[in-house]
């Protein structure tokens, strides 16, 4: 194993006074693997998988909430491949990512469950062990340091300066580099020091001391907690209540229910026995079904839309204001009206009067204990930030942040933090070497169940569970919360002590290199990093804030106020302040600058432009403290064109050059239909280096070409990879960035600024022809030229699908794809090609295309849309849509048009053109001028080439028949024969005679 020499990256020494000079000289660096290749779409599988349904979380997501945590395969790759050489061993790296078997076995294992899914099949995991928990091979470690320090002069060091949940420090340094990481937020901090620290330093026994003190800390808890939950036969795993209003007419408090389903699909709880008199109502469990006991439907919602309807009287329905009004009245109660048990299995149960006396002895002991906690601070009587981008707490009645919790669960929080307060002197003169260690998970416990009972944590019916208060990045209000009981065998707090110590104990296990260090943990801003000296660092890698994404620091106050009380002696000048920090937050919080502006889109603006100068400060800082020839790759998701051309610049500004970037696909899609098949969302990791000082201007007319070969070099690579067309995309987007980022700044000869908008624009039009190439090559020689001029429309519909093979998607990309070729989106919804639809836009399928009636006369048609007997098209899609639509509807319906169509199966072939319908699309054909054959001719034969495989089977292939009729026509219409397509099974697919055709919506 190479020793690590001692460096001052893990003690943070800093040289007053000393700064890097203002233009120091940056020498030519050898090429690093980021910058050559990246074994993308098999960590983007890891990445899926990190999270995949059933699979236990990685144990740093289940330490503790943060938000918007990078997965760890993609944080590892990041940090691997921007230090290790461009010829290193790919095998060696592949084992180093835990690829197990290497990036092609993965990608076989990927395109097997596919296949499955497709098919239906079900079939053991074809996976080897998830990357983040393989093992670290010592030969791999080896030769991946001694190839570091060959570059390098000695192994290199890491800095995430905005590491929020620490993903990307600790997979640094589990491979054993020197690792240093800081954010700005206190919560962070705390959250990595848990995380990064903790666990190498002291390792397993860490989580084993804990538990010792955990369940001693459990006993004095119970021992007060005990009698303040229900002791009946049945043992409560959790308590569902509604939040009550008053009754208009009666006065009495009326449940607000927005779904009385405890159970899906058939468990409701109905209300029962209502007097209006008295204002007494009661639960009942049932069943939906038809047999004696049961009821045949979920009892009406009593909470729609924020407003309500009354148990009570006439039943009267009140708006959303009178909940809030009511609310900021103190009048907003809670009532229980079911209980979960676990008894031996998930069941529900009424409220009992045990229930009942229970929620009124500890209502009776936090009114006794109140006054003390508050003067001793151990409850957060901090008030709601009047300034916040999410209103809603104060909106329902929120003044302090104990109001976010009913008076039993803030009862059991403050007997959790005092009892923890009471035990700390005795785990320091028994553990003080790690004593700070194990207060702190004992903390991270009590954030825990903070998490789960609050009135914000609800009962979740599908997944017979609990639902946490941040299961969205908000404080949504909930008409219904859930409890869980702190003193049940199994579950309340014994869950929340299991939780954390199993999360620290797999921390501590997780593999790693041999002699890994914890990595150096400090709460900075990016923008200021005063403990580390200028040029100390080889690589910063970082994961910032997306312009408004994520309210980082408001989210973070939930748990600062609790902390405070817990570990807050530890770090006095982490928690010296009320709240979170929030002066120097980079993200853009349109919130505050109304409140000093007064005008929202003076404030959107205002928020935009604070946030791109805190990123180019950090930038700044990252460039200060960063080697001449260090490496700063920085992870980005985002599609927008004004996000990308905002970081582009404040990487440029900052004295940075992109050297490459690679999409790595994240996040998976919903399903396998063509309507989603580009709902992945995708990290873009971004290689950057320092620029070479004064470097002067660039004139677009001489980096025009540039551009568009760089952008044309990355899609084929990516390409190559099988990566999708939107990874295509904007994964053309860095190096295009990267040949105007070498400059200082870019002009036309007219002297005008050039924006990094102008070149991603290139950049999508340079992909976009690259695409067409491709199709063209496909095709019989002549339709090329035929596809060049084309029309615009017709081109634009193409290309949608070659490269995106998805009916839907977002805006932005759509806008630089017409841009690219001359359109605007406008354009393409006015022709009646695509529609708008919740920030993207989505192309129409010919169906819903179909005009009601021809159109016969000389006028153009309304609305762009399409007939199968229209005497004139105007364009050569038209003309494709309505041959599809003359095949569909030349046979009648075989079926009783009322009766839906049964869905289709996964595997499920696209329909063919029947023999009427081939003949009444070759009448069609044969009516059209020859020019308008030859373009709608080389229009069809390219479609059928770039049909998506979502088109090909199953659901899509029935909400698009088109590409199968499509296909079915190319040889009788004289274009050749079909282009082969791969079955599900992996056999070629066949064209059957059409027994059943998929018939278009006739018109009236």
């Amino acid at each position: 194993m190479t020793t690590r020499e001692a460096t001052p990256i893990l003690t943070f020494p800093r040289t007053a006074g000393k700064r890097a000079p203002a233009a120091a000289p940056v020498t030519e660096p050898p090429p690093v693997l980021l910058e050559e290749w990246l074994p993308a779409r098999a960590i983007g599988i890891e990445c899926k998988r990190e999270h995949q349904f059933m699979a236990p979380f990685p144990p740093n997501v289940q330490l503790h909430v943060w938000w918007a945590r990078r997965p760890l395969a993609i944080s590892r790759a990041a940090v691997l491949c921007s230090l290790l050489p461009a010829d290193a061993d790919r095998g060696m790296v592949e084992r180093l990512l835990g690829l197990s078997g290497g990036a092609n076995a993965i990608l076989a294992a990927a395109d097997t469950l596919d296949q499955a899914r497709l098919t239906g099949e079900r079939i053991p995991s074809p996976f080897g062990p998830r990357a983040f928990s393989a093992a670290l091979p010592e030969d791999a470690v080896d030769a991946a340091h001694r190839a570091m320090s060959r570059v390098w002069g000695s192994l290199p060091t890491v800095l995430d300066p905005m590491a929020g949940g620490g993903s990307i420090p600790l997979e640094a340094a589990r491979i054993g580099l020197p690792t240093a990481a800081s954010d700005f937020n206190p919560v962070a901090a705390a959250v990595m020091l848990a995380t990064v620290d903790h666990p190498l330093r002291f390792g397993p026994r860490l989580a084993k001391r804990a538990a010792f003190w955990a369940k001693e800390w459990k006993r004095h808890v119970d021992a007060r907690l005990q009698p303040l939950y229900s002791g009946d036969a049945d043992t409560a795993n959790t308590y569902i209540f509604a939040r009550t209003v008053p009754c208009r007419e009666t006065g009495h408090p009326t449940p607000l229910v927005p779904d009385w389903m405890l159970l899906r699909p058939n468990v409701v709880a109905v209300p029962t026995h209502v007097d209006s008199q008295t204002g007494t109502w009661r639960t009942e469990i049932k069943r939906i079904g038809h047999l004696a006991g049961e009821v045949a439907k979920a009892p009406e919602s009593t909470y729609i839309r924020g407003g309500g309807r009354s148990l009570f009287g006439s039943r009267s329905t009140f708006p959303a204001a009178y909940v809030q009004g009511q609310a900021q009245a103190g009048k907003l109660g809670y009532v229980l009206y079911a209980v979960a048990t676990k008894a031996p299995k998930l069941d529900f149960r009424p409220p009992t009067q045990a229930d009942q006396d229970a929620l009124a002895l500890a209502e009776q002991e936090l009114a006794r204990l109140k006054p003390q906690w508050e003067r001793d601070g151990i409850l957060p009587t901090q008030e709601l930030p009047e300034i916040t981008s999410d209103q809603r707490p104060r909106l329902y009645g929120g003044k302090k942040w104990t109001d976010l919790f009913a008076p039993r669960q803030l009862l059991a929080l403050g007997v959790l933090a005092e009892e923890l307060k009471r035990l700390e002197p005795d785990i320091r003169r028994a553990d003080d070497d790690m004593a700070d260690a194990i207060v702190h998970l004992l903390a991270l416990v009590v954030d825990k169940v903070a998490n789960y009972d609050s009135l914000m944590s609800s009962w979740e019916p599908t997944k017979k569970a609990m639902r946490s208060v941040f299961d969205r990045h908000d404080f949504a209000f909930k008409a219904t919360f859930a409890e869980m009981p702190l003193s049940v065998s199994g579950g309340g707090l014994q869950w929340a002590i299991g939780n954390v110590l199993k999360a620290a104990r797999q921390l501590a296990e997780l593999p790693k290199a041999a002699g890994a260090e914890p990595a150096a943990v400090q709460r900075a801003s990016a923008t200021n990093l005063w403990h580390l000296d200028d040029g100390s660092v080889t690589a910063v890698v970082v994961d910032p804030p997306y312009y408004d994404n994520v309210q980082y620091s408001e989210l973070a106050d939930y748990f600062y106020v609790w902390l405070q009380r817990t570990i807050g002696d530890q770090h006095p000048d982490w928690f010296e302040t009320d709240l979170c920090p929030k002066n120097e937050e980079a993200v853009a919080n349109t919130a505050r600058h109304r409140a000093l502006d007064g005008m929202a889109g003076d404030a959107r603006r205002d928020a935009h432009a604070y946030y791109e100068r805190q990123m180019l400060a950090a930038f700044k800082e990252a460039r200060r403290v960063l080697r001449p020839d260090g490496v700063l790759t920085v992870m980005f998701t985002h599609t927008k064109t004004e996000a990308w051309n905002a970081l582009a610049g404040s990487l440029r500004d900052a004295g940075f050059i992109v050297k490459a970037s690679w999409p790595v696909t994240t996040e998976s899609a919903t399903s396998l239909h063509i309507r989603d098949q580009n709902a992945a969302q995708s990290t873009v990791l971004l290689c950057c280096r320092p620029r070479r000082a004064s470097a002067g201007t660039g004139y677009w007319e001489e980096l025009r070409p540039q551009v568009v070969r760089a952008a044309q070099a990355a899609a084929e690579r990516l390409g190559a990879q099988s990566l999708s067309g939107v990874d295509q995309l904007v994964g053309a987007f860095g190096p295009a960035i990267g040949v105007a980022s070498a400059y200082d700044e870019v002009r036309d000869v007219t002297g005008r600024p050039v924006g990094f908008d102008r070149v991603m624009q290139e950049a999508a039009g340079a992909v976009a022809a690259w695409r067409a190439a491709q199709l063209a090559a496909q095709l019989p020689s002549g339709t090329g030229s035929a596809l060049a001029d084309m029309d615009a429309i017709s081109r634009a519909a193409l290309l949608w699908w070659a490269q995106f093979g998805s009916a839907s998607i977002a805006f932005d990309q759509v806008r630089l794809l017409a841009l690219a070729l001359g359109l605007d989106t406008g354009d393409l919804v006015q022709a009646g090609v695509a529609v708008r639809a919740k920030g993207n836009l989505a192309l129409l399928a010919a169906a819903a295309r179909r005009r009601a009636q021809p159109h016969l006369g000389t006028a153009e048609p309304e609305g762009g849309h399409v007939h199968p007997r229209d005497e004139r098209f105007a364009t050569a899609l038209d003309v494709c849509h309505a041959l599809a639509l003359a095949a569909l509807e030349a046979d009648p319906p075989a079926d009783d048009p009322a009766t839906p169509p049964a869905p289709a199966a996964t595997d499920e072939p696209a329909p063919v053109a029947s023999p009427a319908g081939t003949g009444a699309a070759r009448a069609l054909w044969n009516r059209l001028p020859a020019g308008q054959r030859t373009q709608a001719g080389a229009l069809l034969q390219a479609l059928v080439a770039a049909t998506p495989r979502a088109a090909q089977f199953g659901p899509g292939a029935r909400d698009f028949p088109e590409f199968g009729i499509w296909r079915s026509l190319l040889e009788p219409l004289g274009l050749g024969a079909a282009i082969p397509w791969q079955a599900p099974g992996g056999g070629q697919l066949m064209l059957p005679t059409m027994e059943a055709p998929v018939r278009a919506r006739r018109g009236q």
